[in-house]
């Protein structure tokens, strides 16, 4: 029977990338953060896909663990460094601060509850603004970077609203190196432990808040043409010395609720004093022959370059259907079989993080989708609400060190301290995956399209079996089949430990011993299994 898999559905949560050109940021990463009514459980959920292919072992990814030491950036500084928390981040300069020489992370969760991901906003970047005529705001020279702005908000917020005073403080640069302003062209998405959540399109001297507290959906075109309102208003302007009168007041605890995603480009409608415009997509894109194809002059809430296809042009969909009766939880975002309602078919495998397009197919190049050659490794973060008990501390980060369509997802705890030793080499097991689905000589990448990234087109049938066999969907057969059975006893394990957890008054010392015993004993037999191609018994 011809396996049929839906075109692209009006999404709960819809997830794109785009191309970035600045080769020492996150490239063409994608993002999404859902919460409140949104989510299976009323707690946040924030995920991401990184793609690198800048620095010759940028692909060498693993989770690190930051201890909190009071230090401070700057006399801007107004929290200095208070809170531990695990990141991910990659070897050589990819992974460090070219000024400070700091690990910093790409993702990440601090002790206190506080969720992170990040992607590169070119729309934002000097170079853009320059192109459109707009002065440049961002200190390429000495400013905070993108990297360790995500460290600072991680070692010093457990509040989204603290993300914002952070950045408010830091728009003159903060005191940090004698810098006039940031060097960032970035958007975050962040929640925290009361379950809120927000999005921050930054530059170099200003920034946007964008607060989920609703759901934005297609047009009557199909596009996600819908501009989004800055929304921030935490400080006055005397507070925050910047002369602006916040624009609206931020909800309480626990009115965030919805979802929102984010690519490479601002899509709120926000007008710097400068005049720049923050809003500034006017291109879609379709797919031609199989060639990607610039067209029209429509915002669609995605700003596509060559190789992307856009939300609505996409070849699949990304995220969940809005046909299904129940929300999402954290599996959605890594792998979860759920039932198929209005359109009865028997392909309902939802895999935002290896969403590579229609399957069963021949072989195919991935670069046009959310899990493609040059993905580095995946995140899905899942949060805690008003209510919860431990306060933020069973907030877990998922982590795949590799690509994700042959990685498996493994949970840390950010209040456990450090991850479990062996993942600190996990990419060089996930590479050997790899290089079953891709030809290569050598692991070192050189660009986009040499190197370990010289080929972009997949075997499938290794990835996922043979459509003759009965398989070729996701986690049917091939090296995908042992991935997500080892994934569903790791949810299984995870649910079980969460409710023991919930329901019992540890001390936070004994909470951190259980944590750190369980992540460890979890990690070490997820990775036997992997290796070995076997799956664990229940």
């Amino acid at each position: 029977m011809k396996k049929i898999l839906y075109l692209l559905y009006a999404a709960l949560l819809i997830a794109v990338f785009t191309f970035s050109y600045n080769p020492s940021l996150s490239h063409a990463s994608s993002s999404a953060i859902a919460t409140g009514e949104a989510t299976e459980d009323g707690r946040p959920v924030a995920w991401k896909n990184r793609d690198h292919w800048s620095t010759p072992d940028g692909w060498k990814v693993y989770p690190f663990y930051y201890e909190a030491d009071s230090s401070s950036f700057g006399p801007g500084d107004s929290f200095t460094s208070r809170f531990n928390y695990v990141g991910a981040t990659a070897e050589g300069e990819s992974g460090k601060d070219p000024i400070t020489e700091k690990q910093v992370p790409w993702a990440g969760a601090n002790e206190q509850g506080l969720g992170l991901v990040q992607v590169h906003g070119h729309t934002l970047t000097s170079d853009f603004a320059a192109d459109h005529g707009y002065p440049v705001s961002q200190d390429l020279d000495n400013g905070i970077a993108a990297g360790l702005m995500n460290h600072i908000l991680l070692s010093r917020a457990e509040h989204v609203d603290e993300v914002e005073q952070i950045l408010w403080e830091t728009n003159d640069g903060g005191g940090f190196n004698n810098s006039f302003a940031r060097n960032t062209s970035t958007i975050i998405s962040v929640f925290d432990r009361w379950g809120n959540a927000a999005i921050f399109e930054i530059d170099g001297d200003s920034f946007t808040r964008d607060n989920i507290t609703e759901e934005y959906i297609q047009d009557e075109n199909g596009y996600y043409s819908a501009s989004h309102e800055d929304s921030k208003g935490l400080l006055s302007a005397e507070d925050n010395n910047s002369g602006d009168s916040p624009n609206a007041s931020n909800p309480e605890d626990g009115e965030y609720s919805g979802y929102d995603w984010r690519t490479n480009f601002s899509k709120v409608e926000w007008t710097k004093s400068n005049g720049f415009p923050y809003f500034v997509d006017e291109e879609t894109t379709d797919v031609v022959d199989n060639e990607v194809t610039a067209i029209d002059d429509i915002p669609n809430g995605v700003h596509d370059w060559n190789y992307s296809t856009s939300a609505v042009k996409r070849h699949t969909r990304a995220g969940i259907r809005m046909d299904d009766p129940h929300p999402i939880n954290y599996e959605y975002f890594i792998q979860k079989e759920v039932g198929s309602h209005a359109l009865p078919t028997e392909w309902y495998m939802e895999s935002l993080s290896r969403s590579i397009g229609n399957l069963p197919a021949d072989d195919k190049p991935l670069g046009w989708h959310l899990n493609r050659h040059v993905s580095t490794f995946g995140s899905v973060i899942s949060g805690t609400k008003q209510g919860d008990p431990h306060e933020g501390k069973l907030t877990t980060m998922w982590i795949a060190l590799g690509e994700p369509s042959v990685s498996v997802f493994v949970p840390v705890f950010p209040f456990a301290g450090d991850p479990p030793d062996v993942l600190d080499d996990m990419y060089l097991a996930t590479d050997e995956k790899r290089q079953q689905v891709y030809e290569y000589d050598g692991v070192e990448a050189c660009g986009y399209s040499c190197g370990r990234n010289n080929n972009s087109t997949a075997d499938l049938e290794a990835l996922a079996g043979k459509e003759s066999d009965g398989e070729g969907y996701y986690g049917e057969g091939g090296i995908q089949n042992n991935i997500f059975k080892i994934e569903d006893w790791i949810f299984n394990e995870y649910e079980s430990f969460m409710d023991e957890l919930r329901n019992n008054n540890y001390s936070d010392d004994e909470l951190e011993k259980e944590l750190a015993d369980w992540q460890k004993g979890i990690a070490e037999q997820a990775r036997t299994h992997y290796e070995e191609g076997t799956v664990p018994q229940e």
